[in-house]
Protein backbone atom coordinates (compact mmCIF):
# COMPACT_ATOMS: atom_id res chain seq x y z
CA UNK A 1 0.00 0.00 0.00
CA UNK A 2 1.41 3.44 -1.07
CA UNK A 3 1.51 6.00 1.49
CA UNK A 4 -0.99 8.10 -0.07
CA UNK A 5 -3.35 5.30 -0.19
CA UNK A 6 -2.83 5.08 3.91
CA UNK A 7 -3.35 9.12 4.34
CA UNK A 8 -7.29 10.30 3.49
CA UNK A 9 -7.45 12.42 0.25
CA UNK A 10 -9.06 15.27 2.18
CA UNK A 11 -5.86 15.25 4.29
CA UNK A 12 -3.45 14.15 1.71
CA UNK A 13 -3.26 17.43 0.43
CA UNK A 14 -2.51 19.25 3.16
CA UNK A 15 0.77 21.27 3.50
CA UNK A 16 1.92 22.63 6.85
CA UNK A 17 0.92 26.39 7.58
CA UNK A 18 2.95 28.31 6.06
CA UNK A 19 3.61 31.14 8.86
CA UNK A 20 4.36 28.69 11.25
CA UNK A 21 6.77 26.83 8.69
CA UNK A 22 8.60 30.29 8.64
CA UNK A 23 9.32 29.86 12.55
CA UNK A 24 11.00 26.73 12.24
CA UNK A 25 13.11 28.13 8.64
CA UNK A 26 14.16 30.96 11.14
CA UNK A 27 15.36 28.42 14.16
CA UNK A 28 17.01 26.13 11.47
CA UNK A 29 18.93 28.97 10.36
CA UNK A 30 20.14 30.18 13.47
CA UNK A 31 21.06 26.80 14.82
CA UNK A 32 23.79 26.58 12.00
CA UNK A 33 24.71 30.19 12.57
CA UNK A 34 23.83 31.69 9.23
CA UNK A 35 22.31 35.19 8.87
CA UNK A 36 18.72 36.10 9.64
CA UNK A 37 16.13 38.41 9.89
CA UNK A 38 12.75 37.19 10.99
CA UNK A 39 9.91 39.00 9.00
CA UNK A 40 8.57 35.76 8.78
CA UNK A 41 6.17 34.54 11.48
CA UNK A 42 3.01 37.51 12.90
CA UNK A 43 3.62 37.07 16.68
CA UNK A 44 3.46 39.63 19.38
CA UNK A 45 6.84 39.86 21.16
CA UNK A 46 7.41 42.03 24.23
CA UNK A 47 6.81 40.83 27.54
CA UNK A 48 3.63 39.12 28.86
CA UNK A 49 1.72 40.81 31.06
CA UNK A 50 2.25 40.20 34.82
CA UNK A 51 -1.46 40.23 35.79
CA UNK A 52 -2.02 37.83 32.85
CA UNK A 53 0.87 35.54 33.96
CA UNK A 54 -0.12 35.98 37.66
CA UNK A 55 -3.83 34.63 37.13
CA UNK A 56 -2.72 31.64 35.17
CA UNK A 57 -0.47 31.09 37.66
CA UNK A 58 -2.93 30.99 40.31
CA UNK A 59 -5.29 29.30 38.77
CA UNK A 60 -2.83 25.80 38.98
CA UNK A 61 -1.95 27.07 42.40
CA UNK A 62 -5.33 26.91 43.37
CA UNK A 63 -5.42 23.50 41.08
CA UNK A 64 -7.66 24.90 38.56
CA UNK A 65 -7.40 22.11 36.48
CA UNK A 66 -10.57 19.95 36.37
CA UNK A 67 -12.93 19.88 33.58
CA UNK A 68 -15.04 23.35 32.84
CA UNK A 69 -17.94 24.35 30.82
CA UNK A 70 -17.24 23.41 27.03
CA UNK A 71 -18.69 26.64 25.78
CA UNK A 72 -16.07 28.46 28.62
CA UNK A 73 -16.03 30.07 32.00
CA UNK A 74 -18.98 31.87 32.52
CA UNK A 75 -17.17 34.80 33.61
CA UNK A 76 -14.88 35.06 30.84
CA UNK A 77 -17.86 34.79 28.15
CA UNK A 78 -18.90 38.02 30.20
CA UNK A 79 -16.02 39.73 30.07
CA UNK A 80 -15.64 38.88 26.55
CA UNK A 81 -19.14 41.04 25.59
CA UNK A 82 -17.66 43.86 27.81
CA UNK A 83 -14.24 43.66 25.38
CA UNK A 84 -16.41 43.95 22.00
CA UNK A 85 -18.78 46.23 23.43
CA UNK A 86 -21.53 44.25 23.08
CA UNK A 87 -23.22 44.70 26.42
CA UNK A 88 -26.73 44.69 26.16
CA UNK A 89 -26.43 43.33 22.45
CA UNK A 90 -25.98 40.26 22.75
CA UNK A 91 -25.51 37.45 25.85
CA UNK A 92 -22.86 35.40 27.03
CA UNK A 93 -25.03 32.00 25.91
CA UNK A 94 -23.78 33.40 22.43
CA UNK A 95 -20.01 33.03 23.27
CA UNK A 96 -18.21 29.95 22.81
CA UNK A 97 -14.00 29.90 23.93
CA UNK A 98 -12.37 28.05 22.10
CA UNK A 99 -8.62 26.87 21.84
CA UNK A 100 -7.41 29.72 19.89
CA UNK A 101 -9.00 32.03 16.92
CA UNK A 102 -9.00 28.72 14.69
CA UNK A 103 -10.79 26.27 16.73
CA UNK A 104 -13.69 29.31 16.67
CA UNK A 105 -13.32 29.61 13.03
CA UNK A 106 -13.39 25.51 12.13
CA UNK A 107 -16.66 25.12 15.11
CA UNK A 108 -17.84 28.19 12.77
CA UNK A 109 -17.11 26.57 9.41
CA UNK A 110 -18.57 23.47 10.54
CA UNK A 111 -21.56 24.27 11.73
CA UNK A 112 -22.70 26.81 8.78
CA UNK A 113 -21.60 24.42 6.17
CA UNK A 114 -22.79 21.51 4.44
CA UNK A 115 -20.94 19.23 2.16
CA UNK A 116 -20.20 21.45 -1.17
CA UNK A 117 -21.31 24.61 0.17
CA UNK A 118 -19.52 27.56 -0.79
CA UNK A 119 -17.64 29.74 1.43
CA UNK A 120 -16.50 32.95 -0.13
CA UNK A 121 -13.52 34.87 1.24
CA UNK A 122 -11.89 38.28 0.51
CA UNK A 123 -9.01 38.30 -2.41
CA UNK A 124 -6.36 37.94 -0.01
CA UNK A 125 -7.21 35.09 2.42
CA UNK A 126 -5.11 33.86 5.53
CA UNK A 127 -3.17 30.90 4.97
CA UNK A 128 -5.64 28.63 7.06
CA UNK A 129 -9.08 30.07 5.82
CA UNK A 130 -9.11 27.95 2.62
CA UNK A 131 -7.84 24.13 4.58
CA UNK A 132 -10.28 24.79 7.44
CA UNK A 133 -13.17 25.00 4.83
CA UNK A 134 -12.04 22.08 3.19
CA UNK A 135 -12.30 20.33 6.62
CA UNK A 136 -15.86 21.28 7.15
CA UNK A 137 -16.34 20.07 3.11
CA UNK A 138 -17.25 23.45 1.60
CA UNK A 139 -15.70 25.16 -1.48
CA UNK A 140 -13.57 27.83 -0.71
CA UNK A 141 -13.65 30.92 -3.55
CA UNK A 142 -12.07 34.32 -3.75
CA UNK A 143 -13.98 37.22 -4.24
CA UNK A 144 -12.18 39.10 -6.73
CA UNK A 145 -12.11 43.25 -6.93
CA UNK A 146 -13.27 43.71 -9.97
CA UNK A 147 -11.37 46.84 -9.91
CA UNK A 148 -8.02 46.63 -8.16
CA UNK A 149 -7.65 49.04 -4.92
CA UNK A 150 -5.19 47.29 -2.81
CA UNK A 151 -7.22 43.85 -2.98
CA UNK A 152 -10.27 45.18 -1.26
CA UNK A 153 -13.61 43.74 -1.85
CA UNK A 154 -16.29 46.07 -2.88
CA UNK A 155 -20.12 45.16 -2.21
CA UNK A 156 -20.68 45.33 -5.63
CA UNK A 157 -18.00 42.46 -5.90
CA UNK A 158 -19.63 40.24 -3.23
CA UNK A 159 -23.17 40.20 -5.20
CA UNK A 160 -21.69 39.45 -8.03
CA UNK A 161 -20.23 36.06 -6.26
CA UNK A 162 -23.19 35.19 -4.78
CA UNK A 163 -25.03 35.81 -8.06
CA UNK A 164 -22.78 33.51 -9.39
CA UNK A 165 -22.48 30.76 -6.82
CA UNK A 166 -26.61 30.07 -5.65
CA UNK A 167 -24.56 27.57 -2.36
CA UNK A 168 -22.81 30.14 -1.10
CA UNK A 169 -23.42 30.46 2.89
CA UNK A 170 -21.28 32.93 3.91
CA UNK A 171 -18.71 35.51 3.17
CA UNK A 172 -15.64 35.70 5.87
CA UNK A 173 -13.89 39.19 5.91
CA UNK A 174 -10.60 39.50 7.99
CA UNK A 175 -10.09 43.32 9.14
CA UNK A 176 -7.69 44.40 9.69
CA UNK A 177 -6.48 42.09 6.59
CA UNK A 178 -3.88 39.53 6.98
CA UNK A 179 -1.53 39.27 4.95
CA UNK A 180 -2.41 43.13 3.27
CA UNK A 181 -2.71 45.07 6.44
CA UNK A 182 -5.27 47.05 4.97
CA UNK A 183 -8.36 48.29 7.05
CA UNK A 184 -12.23 48.28 5.21
CA UNK A 185 -14.05 51.31 6.81
CA UNK A 186 -17.09 51.19 8.93
CA UNK A 187 -19.02 52.30 5.48
CA UNK A 188 -18.11 49.36 3.25
CA UNK A 189 -17.96 46.75 6.66
CA UNK A 190 -22.11 47.54 6.78
CA UNK A 191 -22.42 47.41 3.38
CA UNK A 192 -21.16 44.02 2.80
CA UNK A 193 -23.01 42.38 6.29
CA UNK A 194 -25.98 43.85 4.87
CA UNK A 195 -25.75 42.35 1.61
CA UNK A 196 -24.92 39.02 3.13
CA UNK A 197 -27.97 39.70 5.52
CA UNK A 198 -30.38 40.31 2.47
CA UNK A 199 -29.25 37.25 0.55
CA UNK A 200 -29.12 34.78 3.96
CA UNK A 201 -25.28 34.19 3.77
CA UNK A 202 -23.66 34.71 7.46
CA UNK A 203 -21.09 37.47 7.61
CA UNK A 204 -18.26 36.50 9.30
CA UNK A 205 -16.03 39.36 10.46
CA UNK A 206 -12.11 38.04 11.93
CA UNK A 207 -11.17 41.05 13.72
CA UNK A 208 -8.14 39.03 15.57
CA UNK A 209 -5.73 42.52 14.73
CA UNK A 210 -8.80 45.16 15.95
CA UNK A 211 -6.71 47.24 18.54
CA UNK A 212 -3.78 47.64 16.17
CA UNK A 213 -5.06 50.92 14.51
CA UNK A 214 -2.42 53.58 13.86
CA UNK A 215 -2.79 57.33 13.17
CA UNK A 216 -5.62 57.58 15.55
CA UNK A 217 -7.87 55.44 13.98
CA UNK A 218 -10.48 53.16 15.49
CA UNK A 219 -12.09 50.16 14.75
CA UNK A 220 -14.92 50.13 12.19
CA UNK A 221 -18.09 47.64 14.00
CA UNK A 222 -20.56 45.94 12.26
CA UNK A 223 -24.24 47.02 12.12
CA UNK A 224 -25.74 45.62 15.45
CA UNK A 225 -29.51 45.60 14.62
CA UNK A 226 -32.23 43.37 14.00
CA UNK A 227 -31.23 43.08 9.89
CA UNK A 228 -27.31 41.85 10.89
CA UNK A 229 -27.59 40.61 13.63
CA UNK A 230 -29.29 36.86 12.73
CA UNK A 231 -26.24 36.68 10.08
CA UNK A 232 -23.45 38.02 12.10
CA UNK A 233 -20.56 35.96 13.50
CA UNK A 234 -17.38 37.74 15.53
CA UNK A 235 -14.12 36.02 15.82
CA UNK A 236 -11.05 37.50 18.21
CA UNK A 237 -8.80 35.48 20.39
CA UNK A 238 -6.00 36.65 22.32
CA UNK A 239 -2.84 35.98 20.29
CA UNK A 240 -2.32 39.46 18.69
CA UNK A 241 -3.44 42.17 20.35
CA UNK A 242 -1.59 40.97 23.69
CA UNK A 243 1.85 41.15 23.83
CA UNK A 244 3.61 36.95 23.71
CA UNK A 245 -0.17 35.76 24.00
CA UNK A 246 0.03 33.23 21.26
CA UNK A 247 0.60 30.46 22.88
CA UNK A 248 -2.23 31.04 25.62
CA UNK A 249 -4.17 29.33 22.84
CA UNK A 250 -7.11 30.83 23.56
CA UNK A 251 -10.05 32.84 21.16
CA UNK A 252 -13.92 33.11 21.17
CA UNK A 253 -16.78 33.72 18.75
CA UNK A 254 -19.99 35.84 19.58
CA UNK A 255 -22.64 34.02 17.03
CA UNK A 256 -26.61 33.87 17.06
CA UNK A 257 -27.47 31.82 19.89
CA UNK A 258 -28.49 28.81 17.85
CA UNK A 259 -25.13 28.28 15.85
CA UNK A 260 -23.59 28.97 19.04
CA UNK A 261 -25.41 26.12 20.33
CA UNK A 262 -24.42 23.73 17.13
CA UNK A 263 -20.36 24.70 18.21
CA UNK A 264 -20.84 24.29 22.02
CA UNK A 265 -22.11 20.61 21.66
CA UNK A 266 -19.20 20.10 18.66
CA UNK A 267 -16.42 21.47 20.95
CA UNK A 268 -17.74 19.27 23.75
CA UNK A 269 -16.64 16.27 21.66
CA UNK A 270 -13.51 17.53 20.21
CA UNK A 271 -11.08 19.55 23.18
CA UNK A 272 -14.10 19.58 25.71
CA UNK A 273 -13.26 23.73 26.07
CA UNK A 274 -9.46 25.55 26.35
CA UNK A 275 -7.51 24.94 29.19
CA UNK A 276 -8.99 26.43 32.49
CA UNK A 277 -5.53 27.87 33.76
CA UNK A 278 -5.32 29.92 29.79
CA UNK A 279 -8.62 31.26 30.70
CA UNK A 280 -7.85 32.66 33.80
CA UNK A 281 -5.36 34.10 32.13
CA UNK A 282 -7.43 35.39 29.20
CA UNK A 283 -10.14 36.99 31.98
CA UNK A 284 -7.43 39.10 33.62
CA UNK A 285 -6.36 40.47 29.79
CA UNK A 286 -9.82 41.21 29.09
CA UNK A 287 -10.61 42.87 32.60
CA UNK A 288 -7.50 44.93 33.18
CA UNK A 289 -6.31 47.83 31.69
CA UNK A 290 -5.27 47.50 28.01
CA UNK A 291 -1.45 47.68 27.54
CA UNK A 292 -1.78 50.71 24.59
CA UNK A 293 1.84 50.57 24.54
CA UNK A 294 1.80 47.60 22.27
CA UNK A 295 -0.24 49.97 19.27
CA UNK A 296 2.31 52.74 20.07
CA UNK A 297 5.33 50.52 19.91
CA UNK A 298 4.04 48.84 16.58
CA UNK A 299 3.26 52.41 14.98
CA UNK A 300 6.36 53.19 15.83
CA UNK A 301 7.71 50.30 13.88
CA UNK A 302 5.76 50.64 11.28
CA UNK A 303 7.18 54.55 10.47
CA UNK A 304 10.50 53.04 10.26
CA UNK A 305 10.24 50.09 7.73
CA UNK A 306 7.75 52.91 5.80
CA UNK A 307 11.54 54.73 5.84
CA UNK A 308 14.39 52.05 5.15
CA UNK A 309 11.59 50.29 2.75
CA UNK A 310 10.67 53.18 0.35
CA UNK A 311 13.93 53.38 -1.94
CA UNK A 312 14.35 49.04 -2.58
CA UNK A 313 14.17 49.04 -6.33
CA UNK A 314 11.75 47.01 -7.98
CA UNK A 315 9.47 46.87 -4.61
CA UNK A 316 6.24 48.88 -4.23
CA UNK A 317 5.59 48.82 -0.43
CA UNK A 318 1.81 48.84 0.07
CA UNK A 319 0.44 51.71 3.58
CA UNK A 320 0.18 50.17 6.84
CA UNK A 321 -2.84 51.39 8.14
CA UNK A 322 -3.17 48.51 11.11
CA UNK A 323 -1.77 45.31 12.22
CA UNK A 324 1.63 44.59 12.13
CA UNK A 325 2.36 43.76 8.82
CA UNK A 326 3.95 45.24 5.43
CA UNK A 327 3.12 44.26 2.25
CA UNK A 328 5.15 44.28 -0.77
CA UNK A 329 4.08 44.31 -4.45
CA UNK A 330 7.09 42.86 -6.33
CA UNK A 331 6.11 41.93 -9.41
CA UNK A 332 7.99 44.63 -10.84
CA UNK A 333 11.15 42.01 -10.25
CA UNK A 334 9.67 39.56 -11.99
CA UNK A 335 11.68 37.84 -14.84
CA UNK A 336 15.34 39.68 -13.46
CA UNK A 337 18.19 37.95 -13.29
CA UNK A 338 20.06 37.26 -9.54
CA UNK A 339 23.57 37.55 -9.25
CA UNK A 340 24.10 33.56 -9.71
CA UNK A 341 22.22 33.67 -13.04
CA UNK A 342 18.84 32.29 -11.90
CA UNK A 343 15.48 34.15 -13.07
CA UNK A 344 13.09 35.02 -10.48
CA UNK A 345 10.06 34.09 -11.87
CA UNK A 346 7.13 34.50 -9.08
CA UNK A 347 7.16 35.10 -5.25
CA UNK A 348 8.34 31.70 -3.97
CA UNK A 349 11.12 33.01 -6.34
CA UNK A 350 11.59 36.17 -4.28
CA UNK A 351 11.62 34.57 -0.65
CA UNK A 352 13.53 31.65 -1.17
CA UNK A 353 16.32 33.77 -2.74
CA UNK A 354 15.88 36.49 -0.35
CA UNK A 355 16.39 34.15 2.69
CA UNK A 356 19.33 32.26 1.14
CA UNK A 357 21.41 35.14 0.08
CA UNK A 358 20.27 37.99 2.51
CA UNK A 359 18.61 35.85 5.34
CA UNK A 360 15.71 37.87 5.15
CA UNK A 361 12.79 35.54 5.79
CA UNK A 362 9.50 36.70 4.43
CA UNK A 363 6.23 35.06 3.69
CA UNK A 364 5.33 34.47 0.07
CA UNK A 365 2.08 35.65 -1.39
CA UNK A 366 1.25 32.23 -2.58
CA UNK A 367 0.46 31.41 0.27
CA UNK A 368 -2.42 34.07 0.49
CA UNK A 369 -3.16 33.17 -3.09
CA UNK A 370 -1.57 36.35 -4.27
CA UNK A 371 1.37 35.55 -6.39
CA UNK A 372 3.49 38.62 -6.79
CA UNK A 373 3.56 39.97 -3.54
CA UNK A 374 5.54 39.36 -0.49
CA UNK A 375 4.16 39.51 3.81
CA UNK A 376 6.76 41.04 6.34
CA UNK A 377 5.65 41.03 10.37
CA UNK A 378 7.72 43.80 11.66
CA UNK A 379 7.23 43.05 15.57
CA UNK A 380 10.91 42.61 15.77
CA UNK A 381 13.91 44.40 17.31
CA UNK A 382 14.59 47.51 15.74
CA UNK A 383 18.28 46.86 15.12
CA UNK A 384 16.74 44.14 13.29
CA UNK A 385 14.25 45.85 11.29
CA UNK A 386 16.92 48.44 10.04
CA UNK A 387 19.52 45.61 9.02
CA UNK A 388 17.14 43.46 7.60
CA UNK A 389 15.82 45.75 5.55
CA UNK A 390 19.26 47.02 4.23
CA UNK A 391 20.12 44.06 3.48
CA UNK A 392 16.99 43.35 1.20
CA UNK A 393 17.82 46.77 -0.31
CA UNK A 394 21.46 45.47 -1.41
CA UNK A 395 19.79 42.03 -2.47
CA UNK A 396 17.31 43.88 -4.85
CA UNK A 397 20.13 46.22 -6.25
CA UNK A 398 22.13 43.36 -7.19
CA UNK A 399 19.54 42.44 -9.42
CA UNK A 400 20.14 42.57 -13.09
Amino acid sequence: MSTSDRISVKLGKFRPSLTLALKQLVADRRSRSLPVFDFGLGETKGHLNPEIREAGERAFREEETMYADPGGLPELREAILDWLGLRGVCTSDQVVVTTGAKQALLNTFMAIGNPADVFLFDAAPWVSYQPLAVMAYAVPIMVLPREGDRLLVTPDDLKRNIRMRPHARMFLLNNPVNPTAQLYDAETIAELARVCARHGLYFVLDRLYWKLLFDGRTFPEPPLDDEVLPWLVQIDGMSKNFRRAGGLRIGWSVAPQDLTQAMVNLQSHYTSGPSVPSQRAALAALTSAYDQTLVTDLERKRDLVTTHARSIPGVDVWPTPASFYSFWDVQGVFGRRTPDGHTLADSDDVAAWLCETAGVVTASGTGFAQDGFLRLAFDIPDDEIVAGLAAARRAFESLG
